[in-house]
This record gives structure tokens, C-alpha cells and sequence, in this order.
């Protein structure tokens, strides 16, 4: 698909993963419009909002054009085990990641349909909805339900020729992980058990998004933009940390002592 000149929605555009989207959606020559509550974005809304999304859709017809891209990148982060999870806290989880994500597809799919342009949305997702961590209970079930929203948009709105896929970043360098990546020892095991060998950033994930948007026999799927880092679990890498020990330093197996 060629970018030139379509208007391309972006929430959580004003940081992050959203602000390195924008960004690079200008570079490719598209007209990208950034929805957000805080930074200077170009629009200020609530995703989880129906009336708010109402009028930034709107607005953004009337400032820019009709969209007929999408990147759905807002998203609230919280950590907690769920026996101690506060109920308000799981619900803003859910309304920004997951209503948010509906309402914003629901808006941009609308123009686009009535404009009769086809189209092409990137939800962002996470290895987190597909990995089981500990602590992330809410964040974790979001990220398995955009996976699947976009399987079902894909489905509900190939007829009308727009393309719906979503990007499940790994461990990224934007402030949602910036405590993280503050904890010893933190950044050098992400870089041992990810094939590419460091931790990305958000340009790294715009370039996919970009790049899967532009995709046009691409559709309903989710692409782990994480370096290789969701291919390895701390149970296989032990394993395979076991059979190097067994084997010899030049690559031979070791044979058992009688």
C-alpha cells in the first residue's frame, strides 16, 4: 500500500512507540494525526472515552482529511498480583487497551468505509499477550485481546479492503519500561536470551508498523517486533545452557563414565 497522502490516526502519539510511529509515518509521506491525553499531541482525547473519540474523529476530518489508517498505540500499564489487584486500576487497564482500541478502530474503519479507500490498522500489542508474566495480569489479558480484536477486524472488514494487524513489541526502550530497565542485571538478560542481542527502540517498532501497514497481502495477524527475545523461555534457556556444559568445549558430546 502506498502511504502517500493518507491520513493516518495515531493514539498515544504524543511518546513512545506512538511518537516514533508518527514520526516515520511523516518520513513515508503520510499525514499522521497523534490522539492523546498528555505530551502535545496534535489532538487531545480519551481514547476510552465514546463521546471524546466522537469528536476527535471530527476534528480530525475537519483538520486534516479522513483517516484511513490507524495505529493503535495508547495503552495503561499497571503491575500488581491479582489477589492485591485494585478493581479501578484493572478497569482503566482494560478501557484505555481494550475499549480504547475498539472505539478507535470503530472511527477510523467508519471514514475509511465511506470514503471508499480501503485501508490498513496496526494495533499495538505485546509479548506480553502471548508470554505469562508474573504481575501483569490485566496488562497481559488486554494484549491477548487485541491480538484477537484483530484477528476479528480483519475478518469484519477485509470486504471493505482494510487490512487489520497487530505488532507485539518485546522489551522496548520508552518510559512504560523505564523502571525496568533501572533494575541490575535487567538489560544484560534480556540481551543474553534475545537471538538479536539487545533490547529495542521505539523506532525499531515503527519501522515494523510502518512496514506491516504497507504490507497489502498481509491481514488478521500478530508479529512479535522483539528481536527473537518471545522465542526463548528461561525453562529452554537453562537447557540449553545444561547441553552446552555436557557437551565439550569443541562441540563434542560427552559420553557417560561406565
Amino acid at each position: 500500500m502506498d502511504l502517500q497522502g493518507r491520513v493516518a490516526v495515531v493514539t498515544g502519539g504524543a511518546s513512545g512507540i506512538g511518537a516514533a510511529s508518527v514520526e516515520l509515518l511523516r518520513e513515508s509521506g503520510a499525514v499522521p494525526v497523534s490522539w492523546d491525553l498528555g505530551g502535545s499531541p496534535d489532538i487531545h482525547v480519551d481514547v476510552s472515552d465514546a463521546a471524546a473519540v466522537g469528536a476527535a474523529i471530527t476534528e480530525t476530518v475537519e483538520r486534516f482529511g479522513r483517516p484511513s489508517l490507524l495505529v493503535a498505540a495508547a495503552a495503561v500499564p499497571h503491575r500488581s498480583l491479582i489477589i492485591d489487584h485494585d478493581v479501578e486500576a484493572w478497569d482503566r487497564v482494560f478501557a484505555v487497551g481494550m475499549r480504547g482500541v475498539m472505539l478507535s478502530i470503530q472511527a477510523v474503519a467508519r471514514t475509511a468505509i465511506e470514503e471508499g479507500t480501503g485501508g490498513s490498522f496496526v494495533l499495538i500489542s505485546s509479548n506480553n499477550g502471548i508470554l505469562a508474566d508474573r504481575y501483569l495480569s490485566a496488562y497481559s489479558s488486554v494484549k491477548a485481546g487485541v491480538n484477537h480484536l484483530a484477528r476479528v477486524a480483519a475478518r469484519e472488514l477485509g470486504e471493505h479492503d482494510i487490512r487489520v494487524n497487530a505488532i507485539g513489541p518485546g522489551p522496548t526502550e520508552t518510559q512504560m519500561l523505564a523502571k525496568n530497565l533501572q533494575i541490575p542485571g535487567y538489560v544484560e538478560k534480556i540481551e543474553q536470551v534475545t537471538p538479536l542481542g539487545r533490547i529495542g527502540t521505539s523506532h525499531d517498532i515503527a519501522d515494523s508498523i510502518v512496514n506491516l501497514m504497507r504490507a497489502g497481502w498481509i491481514t488478521g495477524q500478530v508479529v512479535q517486533s522483539d528481536g527473537g527475545a518471545s522465542l526463548t523461555t528461561p525453562r529452554g534457556d537453562s537447557r540449553s545452557a545444561g547441553q552446552a556444559t555436557a557437551n565439550g568445549s569443541d562441540g563434542s558430546v560427552a559420553q557417560p563414565h561406565a
